[in-house]
């Protein structure tokens, strides 16, 4: 569906397809060189699910504004579990102040409450004076943040054999979706799937004594990498596993051709924090997400 007035067109969309996904990363590009910020618009995320023919959904998540069929402002809406709507997006410097996301705004706001998300966060980047600026005109209300935290040099560990990884197949779906579950109140509709499903992602199961008792997920893109999904049982936790576990996996990366690894943490998350640190993760950049009233 579109609306179009002389040379504006604002389009809805349930999912971003190849075309809309090369736009809005053009978009997002310049964003970050001219604003130099960082960006969480989950797009890779969102690609699969536009690839995934398993996953359907009649809800809107992508708003865009074009000005003579060039994308100058973006929006998109996504929930990893708990009834939680997180929003993001951007406008090209050009073209802010304008009205054009207040526009986007206003209407992932009409199809959040139609949602009825228990909670709405915007997110921005801690230094991108516009979002915070945008922010605060919508009465937004800090809630908590994130470090963006990267490993440019890649070390090796010596290996202890106290757990093993097995990369998941699509019979561990299931327990893939229950360790969500269990972590973060997520559904089958996250980021993570089986690994024949997408391409560039892959999950891998930590073993103990054949038990499973963990997992992590890498995300390649070109020479880099971005690990999410990492968790251990609670019945094993603060045993040494969960550090061994991304020993492990920074062994694996420590043999291919990849640049540098990403990841993000909850600033609050110290034993997280301790662990990435310890590893020889950096802190690079902060993501705030505030909560705005429905």
């Amino acid at each position: 569906m579109s609306i179009k007035r002389f040379n504006e067109t604002i389009s809805f969309k349930k999912y971003v397809s190849p075309k809309e996904y090369k736009e809005i990363n053009e978009l997002e590009a310049y964003c970050i060189l001219t604003d130099k910020i960082t960006l969480k618009l989950e797009l890779d995320y969102k690609l699969n699910l536009y690839t995934n023919s398993e996953i359907d959904s009649d809800n809107i998540n992508e708003f865009l504004y074009y000005i003579n069929g060039n994308l100058v402002s973006y929006l998109g809406i996504s929930c990893f579990g708990k009834n939680i709507g997180e929003i993001n997006g951007m406008t090209h410097p050009n073209y802010r102040k304008k009205g054009f996301f207040k526009k986007l705004f206003s209407l992932a706001m009409n199809e959040c409450n139609q949602r009825n998300f228990r909670k709405i966060l915007l997110l921005t980047d801690a230094k991108s004076s516009s979002g915070i600026e945008f922010i605060k005109s919508v009465h937004g209300k800090y809630d908590f943040s994130e470090y963006r935290m990267n490993l440019p040099n890649i070390p090796s560990f010596e290996k202890k054999n106290l757990i093993t990884l097995r990369l998941a197949k699509k019979s561990d779906k299931k327990e893939i979706a229950r360790q969500n579950s269990l972590y973060w109140g997520l559904d089958e509709k996250t980021k993570e799937s089986a690994n024949e499903e997408i391409s560039n992602q892959y999950t891998y199961l930590t073993i103990l004594k054949d038990q499973i008792i963990g997992k992590i997920s890498l995300e390649y893109n070109d020479n880099s990498v971005y690990i999410f999904g990492f968790g251990i049982l609670p019945n094993f936790r603060s045993q040494g596993y969960g550090k061994e576990t991304l020993k492990e996996v920074l062994n694996l990366l420590h043999e291919k051709d990849i640049s540098y690894i990403e990841l993000d943490v909850e600033c609050k998350n110290s034993t997280a924090l301790n662990l990435y640190k310890y590893c020889g993760f950096e802190e690079k950049t902060v993501m705030n997400y505030y909560s705005i009233n429905t």
